[in-house]
């Protein structure tokens, strides 16, 4: 019984976005359980001492990430169909695939070219609003289809929803 309580609260953990919490609660776990079983000598002495053992160490989660996961690459989370905005009505849950990261900028000589015509007045600046992108973006190279079951029990597929493969592009 206890197994499913656990069980029940990291699937709730994951779908409501917050499963990155989830490996600095299980290494806490494990280390509270393993000092719970194997009792040292400091542990007895407080016990006759009447003070109770001292708890283990809280160990917070990273704050930042390390340089392997700031890198492009295939991302994924857990969440349900109407949460993709796609207008279906479905309480089922997909795992939705994304490409997020940071891209390597080599300068080439395109954009030495470019920034020297646009700084000459040889090309024209920009409209305001409109974006020159002079660094690579982390995307989708290509993606999968994705099929489920709304709430009135029809089958939907969504052509090329879900990315399956990330490459640094520009």
């Amino acid at each position: 019984m206890r197994s499913l309580l656990k069980l029940l609260v990291v699937l709730f953990c994951v779908q409501r976005g917050e499963g990155h919490f989830l490996p600095s609660l299980i290494d806490q776990k494990q280390e509270t359980a393993s000092s719970n079983m194997s009792p040292n000598q400091d542990n007895r002495e407080a016990e006759a001492s009447g003070v109770g053992p001292s708890p283990a160490p809280i160990i917070p989660a990273r704050s930042r990430r390390s340089a392997l996961d700031s890198q492009c690459g295939l991302r994924s989370i857990l969440l349900q169909v109407r949460h993709l905005g796609l207008g279906y009505d479905s309480d089922e849950t997909v795992l939705f695939k994304y490409c997020s990261g940071t891209c390597p900028h080599a300068r080439s000589n395109h954009d030495l070219t470019l920034t020297n015509l646009l700084q000459s007045g040889v090309l024209p600046q920009p409209a305001p609003g409109e974006l020159r992108h002079n660094a690579p973006c982390c995307r989708p190279t290509h993606h999968e289809d994705m099929a489920f079951l709304d709430n009135s029990h029809r089958w939907h597929k969504v052509e090329k929803l879900s990315a399956a493969g990330c490459s640094c592009v520009g």
